[in-house]
């Protein structure tokens, strides 16, 4: 999906989030990232994740994005570490999302960390093309991965629902309602 000149202002204005000096002021000295970003690459790299990296950029707020981040010969399960690392954490939900099992083991460490580090740490949802609901029950798009799981071991893969259905359940940016 393209964006307007006027829909980037929006995002970039104070109603997009906490302004850098807000997030380095109060919390960077114990995280080593202000935010972390979970998003499916083929849905979202080149469009909404990757122009919320570079706003992001723009205003000083130093955020993980694994194609800059995760240095080549690195295990993937770094990422599940730089969550920890993490003050904010954004999962960008797409239509599929839930296909990816290290989309599904991201949400479900942001929730094990959120669970942990108390009001320390923000889960911020953004809902880019899926209703919320889907997300929190596991239905439209999100039903038909899950089938496509379901070889997986069974323990993480309701570890894996219950984590969709915690973060379905928080308010967060749905994106349909700023009309696409």
């Amino acid at each position: 999906q393209e964006f307007s000149t006027e829909k980037i202002a929006l995002m970039q204005s104070n109603k997009a989030g906490p302004s850098k000096s807000t997030l380095h002021r109060n919390f960077h000295g114990r995280f080593e990232y202000d935010v972390f970003l979970s998003y499916r690459g083929e849905d979202t790299r080149k469009n909404f994740a990757g122009l919320f990296r570079h706003i992001l950029d723009q205003k000083g707020i130093h955020a993980f994005f694994d194609d800059l981040d995760l240095q080549k010969g690195e295990k993937i399960e770094e990422i599940l570490d730089a969550i920890s690392r993490s003050r904010f954490l954004v999962p960008i939900f797409s239509q599929n999302y839930a296909e990816s099992k290290w989309c599904l083991r991201e949400v479900a460490k942001m929730v094990e960390c959120r669970k942990d580090g108390g009001q320390e740490r923000l889960i911020v949802p953004v809902f880019f093309d899926v209703n919320p609901k889907d997300v929190r029950h596991q239905s439209g798009p999100f039903k038909a991965a899950f089938l496509k799981h379901k070889k997986e071991r069974r323990e993480e893969v309701d570890g894996w629902k219950r984590a969709l259905e915690y973060v379905g359940g928080i308010s967060g940016y749905d994106l349909k309602a700023y009309n696409g």
